[in-house]
């Protein structure tokens, strides 16, 4: 039985049409799907308190009576393998969060095992709530409170925040919540470290300061005072703030004995290194030096922009 050119034709764009179709159902039926939009806060991962959410929710409802914007919130057990970016677009673009036309809607999504988050932002609300403010506020206002367990509390600052930051205010970050610990809150062995090289560093340019002559002695002298005013004070508190007075005080009482006694000279003929040191101000090899690179900040537009991040 011969089959024609046409026929054959057919038969393949038949069965090539037929894979499609199958490829484009078991897309469908791999994707995760988008909750249903029951209010502005949508917490299907079980992680704000009732109370809270009622707080929320009384927030997000005053900020669209008052500016017209709509904030929702929604949390998920797991992306069950989506893209944080691409889940976090379809759902803000299923919600149709925002007023057609002005486009100012903002999503923050929330996948509680994957410990990712995202705030998902309409075109209209760009140039308020950029890229660089979105991971700022989840960076330094939500992941602090996650990363202690205490997600409520997490969600409710990062809703405020969005809040502050649609209304024009300034978005203040409390110290117990901003994540950017002091010196003096970490543990003890970097604090041992970091006052080991205090030592070693400050005590050598104390060390020329105190046995050098002429204004180099008394420049390194006045230099020297802001290092110890901050940096023991950040390290061990009131009992490292005893240092500065110590400086102030101590050094033209010790540059004065040492003239007195001419310790000082002593002192350098048997290290003739220092003296090097100390004529070339401190410096050694060439070129390098301390650098800082750009900031680089925001998790890319996709769609409505926004930046993503985790805990």
């Amino acid at each position: 039985m011969r089959i024609s050119a046409g026929e054959a034709v057919r038969s393949v764009r038949a069965r090539v049409a037929t894979a499609l179709a199958l490829a484009f159902l078991a897309s469908l039926a791999g994707a995760k799907e988008v909750p249903y939009l029951s209010g502005r806060v949508n917490d299907t991962a079980g992680m704000i308190p009732v109370e809270m959410r009622a707080r929320i929710e009384g927030s997000l409802a005053e900020l669209e009576k008052q500016t017209g914007a709509q904030v929702a919130v929604l949390t998920v057990e797991s992306l069950d393998g989506e893209p944080l970016e691409d889940y976090s677009h379809q759902v803000a673009e299923t919600w149709k969060l925002g007023r057609k036309g002005v486009d100012d809607g903002v999503l923050l999504l929330i996948a509680k095992g994957d410990r990712k988050m995202r705030i998902e932002v309409g075109y209209g609300l760009e140039a308020k709530l950029t890229d660089i403010q979105c991971k700022r506020i989840l960076d330094d206002v939500v992941r602090p409170a996650f990363r202690n367990g205490d997600f409520g509390a997490g969600v409710e600052a990062g809703v405020d925040a969005i809040i502050a930051t649609i209304e024009g205010k300034e978005v203040t970050v409390p110290r117990s919540a901003s994540g950017a610990k002091s010196v003096s809150d970490l543990p003890l062995l970097p604090r041992l470290i970091a006052t080991l090289v205090f030592v070693v560093v400050i005590g050598l340019f104390s060390a020329l300061a105190l046995l050098g002559k002429g204004c180099q002695s008394w420049f390194l002298y006045v230099f020297l005072m802001p290092f110890y005013a901050v940096f023991p004070f950040a390290l061990w508190g009131t009992a490292g703030a005893l240092l500065i007075p110590a400086w102030v005080i101590g050094f033209p009482v010790a540059k004065f004995w040492l003239g007195k006694t001419g310790g000082g000279k002593t002192f350098l003929k048997a290290h003739p290194g220092l003296v090097a040191f100390a004529a070339s101000g401190g410096h050694s090899g060439s070129g390098g030096g301390w650098s800082s690179g750009g900031f680089s900040g925001g998790g890319g537009s996709f769609g409505g922009g926004g930046a993503s991040s985790s805990w």
